[in-house]
């Protein structure tokens, strides 16, 4: 009997199931890629206003003068919209506005799906006085994520110290409950 030479290609079923595999590898890397961008985008926004509270905790104390850190309006005046770049100038005469129109260091944080906001009691700023603590009230932001699914909300206090810290929602839910049984959330 002669055997049956078979031609060379895949059958139509090789294919389509290849093609589903392949589908099904791409969704789940493009979930896990969206999630390793969210938490990238969250730990830059993090370590960009830490490096800033310390820098301007820092500038009071060497400069051993009052320094203001807000986001300015066009008039340059400490604005609460954190969305804007934010700034760290002298405010010798705490007038909420740079020392001779001089900005010292500023940010403009990219927050793609997250948003910011502060918790200073309608001010919009910080202040460290000439010992680098806090003048004035404390105050802190809040870092929210648009999707709970792909992000982590973020607490983040500047004690009287002048000290900047980040404490995160661990469990996903939306809230974090401070140890004095204050609940916050997005």
């Amino acid at each position: 009997m002669p055997s049956q030479k078979r031609e060379a290609g895949f059958s139509l079923l090789e294919l389509i199931i290849t093609i589903v595999i392949l589908s099904i590898a791409a969704g789940f890397t493009s979930q896990a890629w969206e999630w390793w961008i969210s938490k990238t985008r969250h730990r830059v926004i993090l370590e960009s206003y830490h490096t800033l509270f310390a820098y301007a905790r820092w500038t009071a104390a060497s400069q051993n003068t009052l320094v203001t850190v807000c986001p300015l309006s066009i008039k340059n005046r400490c604005v609460d919209a954190w969305e804007q770049p934010v700034s760290v100038f002298l405010d010798s005469d705490n007038d909420k506005a740079p020392d001779g129109g001089q900005i010292l260091n500023q940010i403009n944080v990219n927050l793609g799906d997250y948003s910011l906001r502060s918790r200073t009691a309608g001010r919009g700023y910080f202040q460290f006085n000439s010992r680098g603590m806090t003048h004035g009230a404390m105050g802190s932001l809040i870092l929210c994520p648009q999707n709970f699914k792909n992000g982590v909300m973020s607490y983040m206090p500047v004690n009287i110290a002048g000290r900047f810290r980040a404490e995160h929602d661990e469990d996903g839910d939306g809230i974090i409950r401070l140890p004095w049984g204050t609940k916050l959330s997005c």
